[in-house]
């Protein structure tokens, strides 16, 4: 364990082995730090905050910060979770959650860029790439395998599905089912997102299946679907698993999805 002299620790704080923590850096209390984490100068990790082992956080971040909600009730009990084996660069902010005994919530192997912004009661999934200076507001769910660029904004209660690339600067104002590339503001679905896929293990008949599904898409009444076009688009991809978890993700928005940029 190596924990600087200027560092400063708080009551109820359990730091596990092998831990660093860099110069003038604020541990608030009962917070928990996993095993091999590092966590370097001028950095708050803010009470009741949980981070597992393995994990990176570089110099002036603050970590479970307050949300950033007009007045909110500071005297609130709320947390923050992070998983295992995240990367999250130096000027990074991620609030706690608003409500009483609730989290947001960070899973494992995440990569966040500089300068990030991750609101309350967010929640993130697994192996997701949120590039520098990308804004997550409240209540976002971000799925595993998304891959969010630079500067990029999703609005709050906004969901992006599984292996879905979100280009730079892109507004997204409504829900982005999985599989595609969105970019624009607002944000609209270009195209199957294809590099994505190939990197992880997609099939060329996959990908390809994909984009005929995206095709059939913009010919239709996609994303309010009518009786006939939903009986179609069944008949016709009633066999392909993906097809079948596009429908039960634009089923379940609350929001509605993003468009297709015809």
């Amino acid at each position: 364990m190596l924990i600087h002299e200027s560092a400063y620790i708080g009551q109820n704080t359990r730091i596990g082995h092998d831990v660093s923590i860099g110069e003038f850096s604020v541990i608030g209390e009962n917070v928990s730090i996993g095993d091999g984490v590092t966590i370097c100068s001028h950095t708050k990790i803010h009470s009741n905050t949980f981070i597992g082992s393995g994990s990176y956080i570089g110099s002036f971040c603050s970590i479970g910060s307050l949300p950033n909600l007009k007045g909110f009730d500071h005297s609130i009990e709320s947390g923050l979770l992070i998983g295992s084996n995240n990367m999250i660069n130096d000027h990074t902010v991620i609030a706690r959650s608003k409500d009483p005994g609730s989290n947001t919530i960070i899973g494992n192997s995440n990569h966040i860029g500089h300068g990030a912004y991750l609101g309350h009661d967010a929640i993130i999934g697994n192996l997701t790439t949120l590039s520098a200076h990308v804004r997550i507001s409240g209540h976002t769910e971000v799925d595993d395998f998304a891959h969010i660029g630079m500067s990029a904004f999703t609005h709050q209660f906004s969901k992006v599905g599984k292996y879905v690339m979100i280009g730079a600067m892109a507004k997204v104002i409504r829900d982005v089912p999985p599989y595609f590339l969105v970019d624009g503001n607002p944000a609209r679905i270009k195209k199957v997102n294809k590099v994505g896929l190939e990197r992880q293990g997609f099939s060329f008949e996959q990908i390809n299946q994909l984009e005929c599904i995206l095709k059939e898409l913009g010919n239709s009444s996609y994303p309010s679907f009518n009786d006939e076009d939903r009986a179609n688009l069944t008949s016709k991809f009633h066999s392909c698993e993906m097809f079948s978890k596009l429908i039960l993700f634009t089923d379940d928005s609350k929001r509605g999805c993003l468009r297709i940029d015809a």
